[in-house]
């Protein structure tokens, strides 16, 4: 079961959460975030499923796996009609870590799926069935289809946001798509637990443009994570080895600021009731 109603009822704890790591701009932190944040899940004893929807593929490469042209992938998942999320999941090298890998043909059955009924429905229809506590999107940059498709899905959005003059262009025309998408006007989704702002490649010594980015921020103060993610090249170095920042220098800044990000995430679930049990281990393994 899959439910769309996230965070929505402190009385009522949801099977599966599923995020979307959205931003309409490149270079922001969505597949450094998506990696770690799903990650820090896994190794919390939580089963997680990461799904790479964008053609580039950075996930797959970026979790030690490869876009195999001989084996299906999101792309076939988007195009071929009743197609299940769960046909192309394959086990990455993290205990509790799945992954469903992108391929550059994904590209073409994001085109294709243009001519499809409900078809911003395709992913969320994907994924009914998928056995896990959290599923974590990670998106193209753009607002296309594919993004769409996440938006219909998911019950909780992560929009990051690198610190710089121009991190901040496009976010409203982001929440206005978020919006639409999700049936909800500007109070709605404000007033929710719908999303939440994630600030990356944070520099302290950047004073000037530090103040004027939170300055910026303050309308979406309440809405944007405590964690910052500092600039730190332990993160660049762990996507060229193909690791997590935990595995590759679990010391370092970076896996401290995403250790943070995972446990204040999962604080956000608590408070609204909405955080899954911990498996043990020979569970998460399974």
């Amino acid at each position: 079961m899959v439910s769309r109603n996230f965070l929505s009822s402190p009385n009522k704890v949801e099977m599966t959460n599923i995020i979307a790591i959205i931003n309409q701009k490149g270079g922001t932190g969505k597949t450094t975030t998506t990696i770690n944040l799903g990650a820090g899940l896994a190794y919390q004893g939580y089963r997680t499923l990461l799904v790479d929807l964008d053609p580039q593929g950075h996930t797959t490469i970026g979790i030690g796996l490869e876009m195999d042209s001989s084996k299906e992938s999101m792309a076939e998942v988007m195009s071929i009609p009743k197609k299940s999320v769960m046909e192309v999941v394959q086990p990455t090298y993290i205990p509790g870590l799945w992954l469903a890998p992108a391929h550059i043909r994904l590209a073409r059955a994001a085109e294709m799926a243009y001519t499809r009924v409900f078809r911003e429905a395709i992913l969320a229809q994907a994924l009914n069935g998928a056995d896990y506590d959290f599923i974590i999107i990670d998106c193209p940059p753009s607002l296309g289809m594919l993004t769409t498709n996440s938006l219909y899905a998911c019950n909780f959005i992560i929009i990051p946001c690198q610190i710089s003059r121009y991190s901040l262009d496009g976010l409203a025309d982001l929440l206005t798509t978020i919006e639409t998408v999700k049936g909800l006007d500007m109070n709605e989704l404000f007033q929710g637990e719908h999303f939440r702002i994630l600030l990356t490649m944070f520099d302290r010594r950047n004073r000037v443009t530090n103040e004027y980015i939170l300055e910026q921020l303050r309308p979406y103060q309440e809405k944007t994570f405590t964690t910052l993610i500092m600039k730190n090249e332990a993160l660049n170095q762990a996507q060229i080895a193909q690791k997590s920042i935990f595995d590759f220098d679990p010391k370092s800044s970076g896996a401290q600021d995403y250790q943070q990000l995972t446990e204040e995430f999962l604080e956000l679930c608590r408070k609204r009731n909405n955080l899954p049990e911990r498996r043990p281990n020979w569970q998460v393994c399974l």
